[in-house]
């Protein structure tokens, strides 16, 4: 057959293949789909997520499939709410059930009945969780505590009625112009026979029993109380301060003077709010001039605002808004020239590396000359140089990017081949050709010991004896992959060497906690110390900030490899001193729509915060995060409430 046709019928195959896959891909997709929404009509969510994820690596611009991902998403966040609320209100409604005061034991009742109300709404979205199902006995325990607690508050009404009834009698008693303390007296103490711990009941008849012992000092402080109230109603505090103060001096127990007293204290601090608003006003101000003078334009804007949000028209807030834009754009003007005496070092520190043989500094610097000047063809060709060179010197494994590799592949499969056929002196050859040119390849390390081994039967034992030694010393150095590698070859050998089982499992489990991070409790909170340092840090932003955050992150990454967090912070923080500003990359994307739309939520987000009122806040922030990802103020209060509403 001739050549050509040969590559016809190829290259028709090759599109029949291509064909058949395209046609399959539609109908994969749809099955996929069908089945991630079988598993979500039954809420078993993880399931269908897994499949729609599965989904996007088939079709990553799939906006139904992000849209179902995102509802299971937001399904689940709403279920955590949902059962957070219910295991706060459990706690509090278990306690206030145990109290004696009917006033608590009704506050508990209330708190457990919404503690399974919020329990019932979050099994609905989600009623295969296991924490759910866990819960499921402690919410049937409490709906029992609930019912008798009802029945106990039920069989007390007539007694609570009588009680009423009572106080009522001693109140009008001792509201008389001429009152008769020990008809009151009674009556107080009748309303403590039904309820031994009644606070009004016990401070009537305190104070009746101080009237009938002290009647000069009664007179006393019904003149002071009649003053203060006076003062009070006239506003003026100070005086009637005095007034309760001096009741306090003759009956330091006397209630009415602590509340009114207390009252005062309620006024005067809301007065003292507004100096408050001044001071935070100020700290935000002096803020945003600071952020100024380190070209965080963005943050000084947000610290201006907020001073306008506390008090209208502080300083001259309003006119630094305005200079903002203009300072932004010459600050950018001055970037410019920065830019290109950091591409100029960059390239000058790339060469030097590379003609001293340290190619992956130079690798690094010509990918920071490339992204900082993406024409700069020069460090486009250095770069495949240095990166050329790299493979070179990186012998043990000589890959298909290699330019040695269709060289050495061929003598790879000789020589195994010459292994499976018994020709171990001919395959040994093979693997000492491949040794003689990259002296550090791993299979033709392997190779040559066990071509050793069937070579020199008689000699199996010290030869073994060499190998596992080899074996023990790379486990030394906690290089536990050659190490396994070496002794599962022995086992291949010589399944009976004593203690080789234990080597294999020794070296398993020390590859294992590499991979996965084999850390102590006290690294882990140094790692979390550092962790929270770094992004301290980066927060404040500026040259100094920046550099002393990415060594806390870089420490992190290297002391746990598997620290997500850190390595992507680590890349971002790279990523964006690489484009040649000394600061942090400032991404002036929002239109003026956008920032004013995530101002009003992200207002509006502190003000259901401070209500109390967490998921609210939350969704506000979230919102935010819709139009502007990197918002680090949003997403930090809704890490902080998250953490909150979980404890």
């Amino acid at each position: 057959m001739k050549r050509g046709t040969t590559y016809n019928i190829l290259f028709m195959s090759i599109l029949i293949v291509c064909q058949a896959f395209t046609d399959l891909h539609p109908a994969t997709l749809k099955e996929m789909d069908r089945e991630a929404q079988t598993y979500f009509d039954k809420r078993e969510y993880n399931q269908a997520i897994g499949l729609w994820l599965g989904c996007l690596e088939i079709e990553p611009d799939n906006e139904k499939i992000q849209q179902k991902i995102e509802m299971v998403y937001e399904i689940k966040q709403r279920k955590d709410m949902a059962f957070q609320k219910a295991k706060l209100n459990y706690r509090i409604a278990r306690k206030k059930l145990k109290e004696e005061d009917d006033n608590e034991i009704e506050l508990g009742i209330a708190m457990g009945k919404s503690a399974i109300s919020e329990y019932v709404d979050a099994y609905k979205l989600d009623p295969n969780d296991g924490d759910m199902r866990e819960a499921m006995y402690d919410m049937k325990n409490l709906e029992a505590e609930i019912r008798a607690a009802e029945e106990k508050l039920r069989l007390s009404r007539l007694m609570r009625e009588k009680v009423e009834q009572l106080k009522g009698q001693a109140r009008a008693e001792m509201a008389m112009e001429f009152p008769d303390f020990e008809k009151a007296r009674k009556l107080w103490q009748d309303v403590l026979r039904y309820v031994p711990r009644d606070g009004e009941a016990l401070e009537g008849k305190r104070k009746c029993d101080f009237a009938i012992e002290n009647r000069i000092k009664f007179e006393k402080i019904r003149n002071y109380m009649t003053r203060g109230i006076g003062y009070f109603e006239k506003n003026d505090y100070n005086a009637a301060r005095a007034e309760f103060e001096e009741v306090l001096k003759i009956d330091p127990d006397h209630r009415d003077a602590r509340d009114y007293l207390e009252k005062i204290r309620d006024i005067v601090e809301e007065k003292m709010m507004y100096a408050q608003r001044q001071q935070q006003a100020e700290e935000a101000y002096r803020s945003g001039i600071n952020n100024v003078n380190n070209n965080r334009f963005d943050e000084a804007q947000q610290d201006f605002e907020t001073s306008l949000a506390l008090i209208k028209d502080y300083k001259d807030a309003k006119e630094r808004l305005k200079d903002l834009e203009r300072l932004s754009r010459e600050y950018d003007e001055k970037q410019k020239a920065l830019r290109l005496q950091r591409i100029n070092q960059r390239f000058q520190e790339g060469m030097i590396a590379y003609t001293q043989g340290r190619y992956k500094e130079a690798i690094d610097a010509f990918v920071t000359t490339i992204s900082l000047d993406k024409k700069n063809e020069q460090a486009k060709e250095y770069l495949k140089r240095a990166q050329d060179a790299l493979r070179i010197a990186e012998e043990e494994s000589v890959d298909e990017n290699s330019p040695y590799y269709d060289v050495i592949n061929p003598m790879i499969i000789a020589g195994r081949s010459l292994y499976a056929r018994g020709e171990y002196d001919e395959s040994k050859k093979k693997w000492d050709a491949i040794l003689r040119l990259f002296p550090k390849n791993k299979i033709a390390r392997e190779y040559i010991i066990k071509c050793d081994l069937m070579l020199n039967p008689s000699d199996k034992n010290s030869v073994v004896a060499a190998r596992v030694l080899e074996g023990k010393e790379y486990m030394e150095k906690k290089d536990y992959r050659n190490a396994a590698r070496i002794f599962n070859i022995i086992k291949s050998i010589d399944r009976n060497y004593p203690g080789i089982d234990n080597l294999i499992a020794q070296a398993a489990n020390g590859l294992r906690d590499v991979e996965e991070g084999n850390l102590s409790p006290a690294d882990r909170a140094e790692i979390n110390r550092r962790y929270q340092t770094g992004m301290n840090l980066y927060q404040r932003g500026g040259k100094e900030n920046i550099a002393k955050a990415l060594a806390h992150f870089r420490w992190v990454a290297q002391k746990d490899p598997t620290n997500v967090k850190a390595v992507v912070t680590v890349n971002k923080i790279e990523a964006q001193l690489r484009v040649g500003v000394g600061e942090v990359e400032r991404q002036q994307t929002l239109t003026a729509k956008q920032r004013e739309l995530v101002n009003k939520y992200y207002y509006s987000g502190i003000n259901y915060y401070t209500n109390n009122q967490f998921d609210r806040a939350i969704q506000e922030w979230r919102k935010v995060l819709t139009i502007d990802p990197g918002n680090i103020k949003a997403r930090n209060n809704i890490r902080k409430v998250l953490a909150f509403m979980q404890r």
